[in-house]
């Protein structure tokens, strides 16, 4: 440890831990083995384990880092996929495969380790997937999506394969390599909604973050589909600042242990104040088809960008869905963090009629609020109604009115909309204000209840007719 450019940097107070908290090993028993184009290889079967045979699953398919191969079943775990058989991970994401292969890793006569991951096993390794599908998975209703998951020198054969296959594999989580290739093979998976997830720590001993992967965020930050988790610092579970020595110190090199602990510490708290409920919260929104992000235009109003919601925006949401002033008369009760936000956002857009869409601040570039034309029942018989949520300190600038009024010209155009009508608590001076400046007239006296039940309010619905 003496000597390391990095512990002379680590923040006052913190402490140096030099080992993961778990236990390696515990689940090797729920993996099989077998062999495939000339290569071994561990895999999981969730139908094996309780899950509803006769259905497809997705498969996660975990490279090992350079010399793991060969340390046997040990392999497993230094991949990151020992954690991803037990039931907890499993049922995070409603089952799925996992695959394992191994490098034909061997010692030459001095000792050096040949035959790792290279550009020679891009196609042996397809074919071995392709292989593997064919012969666990097919008869029993084959595999849905496919990660594609690679530690260290795993992680450069994850771009390498993704670059040669961007059509077939759905998410790449790269952990440990500054090998990122051109922006031609991002464009690539863009145009086939490819989700990444690039983790690399700040300090990692073997990788250039500065030299490699800075200028390269712009671009990567364009991306459709891309979540950048880069940290300061890498953790173990015990929340001490990673060390390993294997005659090199390695340890902000090996992100993979705390990602194979759903970067989630022993306390429970995340690693990532993006990700509250850990990894495997983001791998869940990756597996879910969202067409609507896709057939949904971005609207634009003189200072307002309007956009669908992602799992990116889980904390901008917070800021007002955690905001007292605005969940008040809200139906939702006041959410305690952001993980509240979690099951919300993955179940947007469930119902392809509805336009929800997030306001952005042209001046800031921030998230403030969110809103839009809902396909539900009213009083009036017309399945078309309104809503909206903006952070406090914007009210008063007429922000809300902007946003939907934008959004009920283009639900007009886009869906034949006739006739709309809102619900505000009579106490909620601000929401009638909106209503009224939008149009819309008296309906009728009502009333509504919190869905914890925590509260009721006199309410009125106000109704247009276009």
């Amino acid at each position: 440890m003496e000597g390391q450019d990095w512990t002379s940097e680590i923040p006052q107070g913190a402490f140096i831990s030099k080992a993961p908290t778990y236990k390696v090993g515990e689940y090797f028993n729920l993996f099989c083995s077998d062999k495939a184009c000339g290569m071994k290889y561990y895999f999981f079967d969730p139908t094996e384990h309780g899950f509803e045979k006769n259905k497809s699953y997705p498969l996660f398919i975990f490279l090992h880092g350079y010399t793991n191969a060969l340390e046997g079943d040990v392999c497993i775990n230094y991949a990151g996929a020992e954690f991803f058989a037990t039931e907890k991970y499993q049922n995070s994401v409603g089952g799925a495969y996992i695959l394992v292969p191994l490098a034909n890793e061997s010692r030459d006569n001095e000792g050096e380790v040949i035959n790792s991951w290279g550009p020679e096993y891009q196609e042996p390794l397809y074919n071995l997937i392709c292989e593997f599908i064919q012969a666990h998975t097919k008869t029993n209703g084959g595999v849905s999506k496919k990660m594609l998951w690679g530690n260290s020198a795993g992680a450069a054969m994850t771009y390498l394969m993704g670059a040669k296959y961007p059509e077939f594999f759905d998410i790449l989580i790269p952990v440990g390599s500054d090998d990122l290739p051109e922006d031609s093979v991002i464009d690539s998976w863009d145009r086939n909604d490819v989700h990444l997830f690039l983790a690399m720590g700040k300090r990692d001993e073997f990788n250039d973050y500065q030299g490699k992967i800075v200028p390269r965020l712009s671009r990567l930050q364009k991306m459709k589909h891309c979540f950048i988790f880069t940290p300061d610092w890498v953790y173990n579970g015990d929340k001490g600042i990673a060390s390993i020595n294997f005659g090199v110190e390695m340890g902000q090199h090996c992100l993979v242990n705390p990602m194979h602990c759903n970067l989630l510490f022993d306390d429970g708290t995340p690693m990532d104040e993006r990700l509250p409920r850990g990894l495997t919260d983001w791998l869940s929104y990756a597996l879910t088809d969202h067409p609507y992000l896709e057939t949904t235009p971005v609207l634009e109003t003189e200072r307002l960008i309007l956009r669908p919601l992602v799992f990116d925006d889980l904390l901008a949401i917070y800021k007002w869905t955690g905001d007292e002033k605005t969940a008040h008369f809200m139906l939702y009760p006041q959410y305690k963090s952001a993980a509240d936000g979690v099951d919300w956002v993955n179940s947007l857009y469930k119902n392809p009629d509805d336009l929800e869409y997030g306001f952005v601040w042209k001046e800031t570039g921030e998230l403030i609020g969110s809103g839009g034309v809902y396909h539900s029942h009213h009083p009036a018989g017309e399945p078309w109604s309104i809503g909206y949520n903006i952070r406090s300190d914007m009210w008063g600038k007429g922000i809300t009115t902007e946003a939907i009024k934008k959004i009920i010209e283009y639900g007009r155009s886009s869906r034949g909309i006739s006739e709309i009508a809102g619900t505000f608590a009579v106490e909620n001076t601000g929401s009638q204000r909106v209503m009224e400046k939008l149009g819309m007239t008296f309906l009728e006296d009502t009333e509504y209840t919190k869905f914890d039940g925590s509260a009721s309010f006199k309410a009125k619905t106000y109704i247009k007719k276009y």
